[in-house]
């Protein structure tokens, strides 16, 4: 039991450490914004798998604190935050509402809502100068493109999340457990 125990906490850490890497990564490589902390929530479904919700949601926790600490570029660690990092740890619940009509209706629903908490809680921190009516509507249409791309983007992580666990479990879990000697 102590032994697993203390294998957990360590497998926790690196997880942690490398969650934060990706997302400075983000912050350094522009492209990778997004696929950062995507990369870091699939972290957080491996930890869900090998160490329990319990060590995730610390895990997670310590990785938005920490990214929202110490990664330059904010915007990255909040949608780490906010949404990538959490969802693996809540994918399994959605994934039991039925039918799947239901099931997509509330994954994006939950993507929209935090993704338009996180950019209005934003807003109101850093209002926006005075801009002009085509402006304003101009915005408007490039937001509403942005976040239906968004949407899209969204349910492909999904489905990568379902189809990346089910060859981590198949493939890398027996060689990483082989390797670190785990049993």
């Amino acid at each position: 039991m102590r032994q697993r125990k203390s294998w957990d906490i360590a497998f926790c850490g690196v997880s942690v450490a490398l969650s934060v890497a990706f997302m400075l990564l983000g912050a350094v490589v522009p492209i990778a914004m997004f696929i950062a902390p995507a990369a870091a929530g699939i972290l957080m479904a491996v930890l869900r798998q090998e160490c329990g919700l319990r060590m995730a949601v610390t895990a997670y926790g310590a990785v938005s604190l920490l990214g929202l600490l110490f990664v330059p570029d904010k915007e990255i660690s909040l949608i780490f935050t906010v949404l990538l990092g959490y969802y693996p740890l809540v994918k399994a619940r959605f994934d039991a509402i039925r039918p799947g009509v239901l099931r997509a209706a509330a994954k994006l629903a939950l993507c929209n809502g935090a993704v338009l908490a996180m950019y209005g809680f934003l807003f109101l921190l850093f209002p926006a100068e005075e801009m002009t009516g085509a402006a304003v509507w101009g915005a408007l249409v490039l937001s509403g493109i942005t976040l239906a791309i968004g949407n899209v983007a969204f349910l492909l992580y999904d489905k990568a999340l379902v189809n990346l666990m089910r060859a981590y479990k198949l493939l890398w879990q027996p060689r990483l457990h082989r390797m670190l000697g785990r049993r």
